[in-house]
């Protein structure tokens, strides 16, 4: 049976993917942050629904608590699940940690919209005063526009993935905690500032069309697969850290390098034009839907 071990412990070279799911590093700060606020959200979720039962109004249906409890299992097999656990030893475990922050975790609680539901976990008097700083005229609502401004998001977005990957910068981060837990912040907060404009939730809307929105799509897509097919196809190790961790399942640092580089390339790639394609049909039907209700015009005898 696979024990679970601690971040940090010293490993012996895994041999089977099997072992693999039991390394877990639950005793972690990180752990008390993601249990404290999925119990924030289904405490809200909970008087919200009470509420909307006892006024015969809609609740939370159940395909956005879906997709909030997928997002919160995202961030929690990224952050204290094994690919945390093995970041430090494996590059290319480390790319799917970032992929899961920024691709998997950040859209699917953007497409949840849970704003209403933490709302609703505060107190009533904290909670009018943060409803009023979202209004559309609130100033956390007028930060909150800047920072999801397509132009801004989309330059942030590609800065923060070019610079995490200078072997600099990325060499500071796994020799650091602090650091470390400063990278996943920013990588999972830019990667709501760049999904926003996508889904558009409460309280700030997406004022960008779909056409608009497959163009920003597809703008965020070359660089990402740009950085991806440089990691793969560069003929040196850039991270030479990476050359001196456990060789798991007897892959090597530059074979490493090479799987991480593929898994940005590929499936971050497949990622983003998965987005780009339910776009492109939300566009169709919406289209279609005008045109059916548009009026005809006869032209006169």
């Amino acid at each position: 049976m696979p024990l679970l071990h601690l971040s940090g412990e010293n490993r012996e070279p895994l041999d089977s993917f099997a072992a693999f799911w039991g390394e877990w590093t639950i005793m972690s700060p990180v752990t008390i942050v993601l249990a404290f606020l999925l119990g924030a959200y289904l405490f809200g979720l909970h008087r919200l629904n009470s509420r909307a039962n006892r006024a015969d109004a809609s609740s939370i249906s159940a395909g956005r608590i879906a997709l909030t409890l997928l997002g919160f299992s995202a961030l929690t097999f990224s952050l204290v699940g094994p690919v945390d656990a093995l970041a430090e030893d494996q590059f290319f475990l480390h790319m799917i940690q970032h992929l899961l922050l920024t691709l998997i975790a950040a859209p699917l609680l953007l497409a949840a919209s849970p704003v209403a539901v933490y709302l609703w976990s505060l107190p009533s008097d904290i909670r009018y005063t943060v409803a009023g700083s979202l209004a559309r005229r609130g100033k956390v609502s007028r930060v909150m526009r800047k920072l999801t401004f397509p132009k801004a998001a989309i330059v942030i977005y590609i800065l923060t993935m070019y610079v995490w990957h200078l072997p600099t910068m990325y060499e500071a981060a796994i020799h650091s905690e602090p650091l470390h837990y400063f990278e996943h912040l920013m990588f999972f907060g830019v990667g709501v500032m760049f999904w926003w404009p996508v889904a558009g939730p409460a309280p700030v809307r997406s004022h960008l069309s779909y056409p608009q929105r497959l163009l920003y799509i597809m703008l965020a897509f070359t660089p990402s697969a740009a950085l991806g097919a440089f990691l793969t196809l560069v003929d040196s190790t850039l991270y030479k850290h990476y050359e001196a961790t456990p060789m798991h399942w007897g892959i090597e640092a530059w074979e490493d390098q090479t799987i991480g580089g593929l898994i940005m390339w590929v499936p971050g790639g497949f990622i983003l034009l998965g987005a780009a394609t339910v776009l492109f049909f939300k566009w169709y039907e919406s289209e279609s839907r005008g045109s059916r209700y548009k009026p005809r015009v006869h032209p006169r005898q």
